[in-house]
């Protein structure tokens, strides 16, 4: 995940937004949205805020149960298949929830997987050197949108309720097979 704008004037993470995908082609293909705020309290408890609002972050997931320091488990609460089929394929839609807490984040399948797991682990760290050079060599991953919708709020404090976007990102289930960032798809 590499941070590419929601530059508000608190630079929160909540805030930002964020480039993803599993491999190189697929952070330029999805379209820049929000962490959730399940992956924002995960940053928080690894403590990589900062390095999180200045570049990004790695995020892996798990179907097994990893007892390592900095990997939280998550569980399914809710789950949802669509009411009609796509000839393309039909993604399963699955909530899941901090173990010890009520943060959450949503997991889609199609086109990664046929199905859901019940629980995941999921670890939040900093992205390494050759990752941070491949995403510095790329035209406007790491900028915001400079035809970007301004408003009041972003130049000074009103009254009235900031509108929030609602744009979150839906996240890929853990991957069948290991595999690099770097890898062809």
């Amino acid at each position: 995940m590499f941070r590419s704008g929601g530059y508000e004037m608190n630079d929160e993470l909540e805030d930002a937004t964020f480039a993803f995908g599993r491999t190189a082609e697929e952070v330029k293909r999805h379209p820049k949205a929000r962490i959730p705020t399940g992956l924002v309290n995960l940053v928080r408890r690894c403590g990589l805020m900062d390095e999180v609002l200045e570049t990004g972050f790695f995020l892996e997931i798990s179907s097994r149960p990893v007892k390592q320091e900095n990997w939280f488990k998550f569980e399914q609460v809710l789950a949802a298949e669509p009411k009609s089929q796509c000839p393309m394929g039909t993604s399963l839609r699955g909530v899941f929830s901090v173990f010890d807490g009520f943060d959450t984040f949503e997991l889609g399948t199609f086109p990664w997987s046929p199905e859901l797991p019940s629980q995941v682990w999921v670890r939040a760290s900093l992205l390494d050197d050759s990752t941070l050079a491949w995403v510095l060599s790329q035209n406007k991953i790491l900028s915001g949108d400079m035809n970007q919708q301004m408003n009041l709020h972003d130049f000074t404090e009103l009254e009235i309720p900031n509108p929030q976007p609602v744009e979150f990102m839906r996240l890929p289930p853990p991957p069948d097979r290991p595999y690099n960032f770097f890898d062809e798809e």
